[in-house]
């Protein structure tokens, strides 16, 4: 009669075993996905204080700096503006003259 209580109660041990594979595996799953999130969020964390310490060393220009730059960047686009008119013109002109020759 012991022998039979033994076995039953080792049956009864397999039996929950898998049981309590199986929640230790879903505890270690949980436990995973809790850290992934921890270190996301830590990484997040991280880039902006990055970002902001980065944003900190940044030498920003002055106001006169800033509208001497804008003078030559408006200067230098009117000079290109009149070079291409002046190309396009001129080579209307000389397909005018093709055209006239032709005809």
């Amino acid at each position: 009669m012991a022998d039979k209580e033994k076995k039953s109660a080792a049956k009864a041990a397999q039996a929950a075993a898998p049981d309590k594979k199986k929640a230790v595996k879903k505890a270690d799953k949980v436990s995973e996905k809790a850290e992934a999130k921890g270190k996301k969020t830590k990484a997040i964390s991280r880039f902006f204080h990055d970002l902001k310490s980065e944003g900190k060393k940044v030498v920003w220009p002055t106001p006169h700096a800033v509208w001497k730059n804008v003078g030559i960047v408006v200067a230098m686009i009117a000079v290109f503006g009149v070079c291409i008119f002046g190309l396009d013109e001129a080579f209307t002109h000389l397909l005018h003259q093709f055209m006239n020759i032709a005809v």
